[in-house]
């Protein structure tokens, strides 16, 4: 069966120093790779992302990581 393929936009944010300001640090576009027709929330495994989203949209996924590269 062929991938799913349903997109994702996904902004990694960052805070600037001494602010309450957050900032786009980096957007990447995440593709389902699950398989077409699957049940539940689609998954795009090199990023390691998920989301649910109707047919036809492209949702924007935020994620904010601290200075280290780690997750908030």
């Amino acid at each position: 069966m062929p991938p799913c393929g349903q997109r994702a936009v996904l902004v990694i944010t960052r805070t600037v120093e001494g602010t309450s300001t957050n900032v786009a640090r980096s957007r990447v576009e995440l593709t389902c790779a699950l398989p077409s027709g699957h049940p539940g929330a689609h998954v795009d495994t090199t990023h390691a992302e998920r989301w649910e989203s109707k047919p036809g949209h492209t949702p924007t996924l935020l994620r904010h990581e601290d200075e280290e590269g780690g997750t908030e």
